[in-house]
């Protein structure tokens, strides 16, 4: 017992040096992984969306249709925990836990670019999005789409400039192919854009960087395009039936919609609700003008950075102080990304969802970090802690008023999300009982919460035909679902049964004769 009491005096000390020499950035990551779940539960029952993307994997409920526009990427992450247990709490601790190590993973690489205090600030400001408070515990893949462009910039960034001790080229590649395995569109409009990055002569080593971008791209494009030869005619046919999913790819200007659904509903489509909550929106509109204030900053600046004078050597990430100047290209690469991966959203599709700009958000929360600091930094005397408590008072306020949004919409989706939960429970009780086939436009989320196979015989899903179903009434229990008190016509001798669950949901159900 005498050596731990030796050491007992020193464990203070040592506890305080570890906690120092730990990056910011990952006490950002971790303070979110564990404030999150105080606001979305992790029972939440699963979305639409998610259950396409669960089913995929699951031994225990059959595959809903995969439409062209989605990827295999989220499948393929939340399948240890899908494999492991068919219980919602597994899957969404596992998927919290993947989003809190995406968050340190994302911001790394800008430790070294901006400094310690502006990647850790502007991970904060990124994670304290009521979106991504909302998503992190989702199977959803726009989230992690922002973590890979966010980190692919960063180490396409290290790597010109010749840092990262040989780290930065496989990072670099691992964080294109990532992004492109979620959402390959996203990717595709990524590495366009570094490539071109790669020119230009203030990068003066991109040859290297190109060829980490490109061999990462193709290796995250490769399962999309195997499947896109297997289950769609090609490529090309893939991206046409994507874009008539999303209801044509054509010039439209949607600005005015991500603006209506700032605040939700979390999909948009028709969007044509009314602009509420204004204020709530400030820093929205707010976040193109700081963007361009802070290229305004970093060119005044210079790219010289205080301690080394060049622009590949910025200080340590160990080290407590952070650059007085930020690389210009820090602040206008990922800006540069950020616009065109968001135009896609912002001019092509004629809908919104406040999630389709998760990614812009990663990337623009580092030139706003680098404006913030820039604030602080130029003020002097006796102004600048006034002007960080002011700073200070702003960012709280927002991240307030964020908390707040993603309280009433999480409170939205645990009463819509816990009638489909009872309506499924319901189903059994009628006889519905796996295997079996829950047929109508609406009936994703149902089948999967059922144990049912889930089709559709029109519209975007549209997944068997009316033939393919009189012949599954044979062998399963079959039933088609919807919101409408009259059956459809192949339905129209089938039992009508009807539930009513606590909001006010009402389904009609039609019951196939039980198979023989």
């Amino acid at each position: 017992m005498a050596l731990p009491r030796a050491l007992a005096p020193g464990l203070p000390e040592l506890l305080r040096s570890r906690c120092r020499s730990t990056a910011p950035v990952l006490w950002v990551a971790v303070v979110f992984g564990v404030l999150q779940p105080a606001v979305v539960p992790l029972w939440l029952p699963l979305g639409w969306d998610e259950a396409v993307y669960a089913s995929q994997v699951s031994p225990r409920v059959p595959a809903a249709y995969f439409s062209a526009p989605r990827a295999r990427g989220i499948s393929w992450l939340a399948a240890p925990a899908v494999l492991l247990s068919g219980s919602t709490v597994v899957l969404r601790a596992w998927m919290l836990l993947a989003a809190t190590a995406g968050l340190a993973a994302a911001y790394w690489p800008w430790r070294r670019l901006l400094g310690e205090a502006r990647a850790a600030l502007a991970a904060g400001l990124f994670a304290g999005l009521w979106i991504v408070g909302f998503y992190a515990n989702e199977v959803m893949p726009n989230l992690y789409v922002a973590y890979g462009t966010t980190a692919a910039v960063g180490w396409f960034l290290v790597a010109a400039e010749g840092g990262g001790r040989g780290r930065a080229l496989p990072a670099l590649a691992v964080s294109v192919a990532c992004t492109a395995l979620f959402r390959p569109p996203d990717a595709v409009l990524l590495a366009g854009v570094l490539l071109v990055a790669a020119v230009l002569p203030a990068l003066r080593r991109g040859v290297r960087p190109a060829a980490a971008v490109a061999a990462g791209l193709a290796v995250g494009l490769l399962p999309w395009l195997v499947e896109a030869y297997t289950e769609f005619g090609g490529p090309w046919a893939r991206l046409r039936q994507g874009s008539a999913v999303q209801g044509g790819m054509v010039w439209t200007n949607a600005v005015g919609m991500h603006l209506k659904a700032l605040n939700g509903p979390l999909l948009c489509r028709p969007c044509d609700i009314e602009w509420t909550h204004g204020p709530l929106a400030l820093w929205w509109l707010a976040t193109p003008v700081v963007t361009v204030a802070a290229l305004v900053m970093a060119r005044r600046g210079g790219v010289r950075t205080a301690r080394t004078g060049r622009l590949g050597r910025p200080p340590s990430p160990s080290s407590p102080l952070s650059p007085r100047t930020v690389p210009m290209t820090a602040v206008a690469l990922p800006a540069a990304c950020a616009a065109v991966v968001a135009a896609q959203y912002l001019f092509l599709v004629g809908y919104a969802a406040p999630r389709f700009l998760l990614p812009a958000y990663a990337l623009l929360a580092l030139p706003a970090a680098c404006f913030l600091a820039g604030l602080c930094t130029a003020a002097s005397g006796r102004r600048r802690p006034v002007l960080a408590v002011l700073l200070a008072a702003g960012i709280a306020a927002h991240l307030l008023s964020q908390y707040l949004v993603l309280q009433r919409r999480t409170a939205d989706q645990r009463e819509l999300r816990a009638a489909t939960g009872q309506a499924a429970r319901w189903l059994h009780g009628v006889g519905l009982r796996p295997p079996c086939t829950l047929v109508g436009p609406e009936v994703v989320p149902l089948a999967f919460h059922a144990g049912c196979a889930s089709e559709a015989l029109s519209g975007n899903n549209a997944s068997i035909t009316e033939e393919a179903l009189h012949r599954a009434t044979r062998t399963r229990h079959v039933a088609a679902a919807g919101h409408s008190p009259h059956p459809p016509p192949y339905a129209r001798s089938w039992a009508p049964r009807t539930v009513r669950t606590p909001d006010g949901t009402v389904w009609y159900v039609f019951v196939a004769p039980a198979p023989r």
